[in-house]
């Protein structure tokens, strides 16, 4: 069962990654107050954001207990 779970959660987290669109995060400083209007992310990005390190967490306490019982 456990195991189900894992692999649930790799092939989610794989294709939210691959789905994910890089060019449309924040990446770098901002040059002005204007830049940082414009390249602020939104709710969506956001919500993806929290989801995927969500996700990566579980993985890693999903792994953590196959490691321990397996």
């Amino acid at each position: 069962m456990l195991e189900n779970v894992w692999f649930l959660l790799t092939f989610i987290i794989v294709a939210i990654i691959l789905s994910s669109d890089p060019k449309a995060s924040i990446v770098g400083a901002q040059k002005n107050q204007l830049d940082g209007l414009f390249t602020s992310a939104s709710n969506g990005q956001k919500f993806f954001r929290m989801l995927t390190w969500t996700l990566i967490a579980t993985f890693y306490g999903t792994t953590l207990l196959l490691s321990y019982y397996g």
